[in-house]
């Protein structure tokens, strides 16, 4: 990569960078959601939790390479238990994937995470997108069990993945690494 990808947290006032963003990923959106992103789907980002979401907070972070909107994360601190995090959503611009960005981005993530106290890591992978598995599995999580996730307009089967803390320690950012906005 040519230059760091800085993390800055998402607003409102984000919100059109985000629809471009997700027009952008709209082979992510339609894999794991079922439809195409853009304006829904951003609105869907920025938006408050679901209802069936009773404990946690949110965070959504923009990952900005130079000017460009590269990426973006959901984070929720606190779920489903209080030391537990649950990454939400990582998902990449297609020029920005397999070049080692989304490593960057859970090393700064998962410092982040330790930073506040967490022990552990939770998120889900559909079963249409192993890839996205690999990664996580390439990052320390296991498969904690089988699971039917509706995400979206799509129900489908999906993995619940588990990082528990003794995996969760911080290894050193590569040089390129992510490093928060000034």
């Amino acid at each position: 990569m040519n230059s760091a990808i800085v993390s800055k947290p998402l607003t409102a006032a984000d919100r059109g960078r985000l629809e471009i963003l997700c027009r952008e990923c709209t082979d992510f959106f339609e894999l794991v959601e079922g439809q195409p992103g853009g304006t829904e789907t951003a609105a869907e980002i920025l938006g408050p939790l679901p209802s069936n979401v009773t404990s946690g907070a949110k965070s959504m972070f923009g990952l900005e390479r130079g000017n460009e909107l590269i990426g973006a994360v959901e984070l929720l601190a606190g779920f489903p238990l209080p030391n537990e995090w649950y990454v939400g959503l990582l998902f990449l611009r297609p020029d920005a994937r397999g070049a080692g960005a989304g490593t960057i981005v859970w090393e700064n993530l998962r410092k982040r995470m330790k930073t506040k106290g967490a022990v552990a890591a939770r998120l889900i992978v559909q079963k249409q997108n192993p890839e996205a598995r690999r990664f996580w599995e390439r990052q320390g999580f296991a498969v904690e069990k089988d699971i039917v996730a509706k995400v979206g307009k799509l129900e489908s089967q999906a993995w619940q993945l588990h990082l528990p803390s003794k995996r969760l320690p911080i290894k050193p950012l590569q040089r390129t690494g992510l490093r928060p906005a000034a």
